[in-house]
């Protein structure tokens, strides 16, 4: 089960005493900002895609269907397609807030990340795009830009068609490497872990190769499946590149000053849209054991 909500401005932290003793890190508003410097914009003097033209490059990626692994067992991510699921049902809430505030400000391109590995973020990411690409009149594009620890090919059982890091930098046709689930899910995969991954996000090869796919696809809305902020500096460095950022909390592991520090990653960077916090099936013992530290749920 996933509980989240979206905070569109503002997260507080009720302090609380740990299991151990210390205080929980106090409560008080987030203030984001956001960053425009950096961020990838449409080319000066470059015309938009026509629409015949975009709509002649999503037919000629190629389609694929996932294996029935990716859609059995309850945290799988294209349950989300599957409107009567859980999962799904937690996911469509979660796009409908998104898709009011993304609108509301004019994003499109949306950072999926957590404080640690092992809190579901991939999950989030892929089943969040699958829920989006159940609109029809919505096209998603989701990319893999873990490029230390790749996992969404593995979560969708699908063949990653080569490291998505040389596809963005080299600019070989979309169709090439691109793969599309249904008619209006794109999906940018990877296949190799890359041990640079915090200079290979800030190559000027990489980000014109991320803004040429964008221009070429058109998505309205784009889902970057992003490296921990506290264990890779990779997910930093992307951060001029996205428009808003909404960070997945583990709710069995992730501590109060998890989250704090995330927000002190990213205040003055991009904003942060909120928490989900998933693997909260235990919530109601957990707020028992730690008292009434609050949790925002989807």
């Amino acid at each position: 089960m996933i509980n989240t909500r979206i905070l569109e401005q503002r997260l507080g932290w009720r302090a609380a005493e740990g299991s151990d003793g210390s205080e929980q890190p106090e409560n008080r508003p987030l203030r984001h900002e956001t960053v425009l410097q950096g961020r990838i914009r449409a080319t000066p003097g470059r015309p938009r895609q026509r629409r015949a033209d975009v709509d002649a490059t999503w037919a000629a990626l190629p389609m694929v269907a996932p294996s029935t692994d990716a859609f059995t067992g309850p945290r799988k991510p294209l349950n989300a397609l599957d409107r009567n699921s859980a999962a799904g049902a937690a996911l469509d809430e979660l796009r409908t807030q998104l898709l009011r505030v993304a609108k509301t400000n004019g994003w499109r391109r949306i950072g999926i990340t957590s404080p640690t590995r092992g809190c579901g973020r991939s999950f989030i990411a892929a089943g969040l795009a699958a829920s989006l690409a159940r609109l029809e009149y919505l096209r998603v594009l989701l990319l893999d830009m873990d490029l230390a620890a790749p996992d969404l090919a593995r979560l969708l059982v699908i063949q990653a068609p080569g490291p998505i890091c040389d596809n963005l930098a080299d600019a070989p046709p979309v169709d090439s490497w691109l793969l599309r689930v249904g008619d209006n899910l794109a999906l940018g995969l990877n296949d190799s872990a890359v041990d640079n991954a915090a200079e290979l996000v800030q190559s000027p090869d990489l980000i014109l190769g991320l803004r040429g796919v964008i221009d070429a696809l058109a998505p309205d809305l784009v889902i970057h499946d992003l490296p921990p902020l506290l264990n890779d500096t990779a997910s930093t460095a992307f951060l001029p590149q996205l428009d808003a950022v909404l960070l997945v909390a583990d709710g069995t592991r992730t501590l109060a000053g998890d989250i704090v520090e995330c927000e002190r990653i990213l205040e003055g960077q991009v904003p942060l849209l909120g928490v989900i916090l998933n693997k909260s099936e235990d919530s109601d013992k957990r707020q028992r054991r730690r008292g009434s530290r609050r949790s925002w749920m989807v």
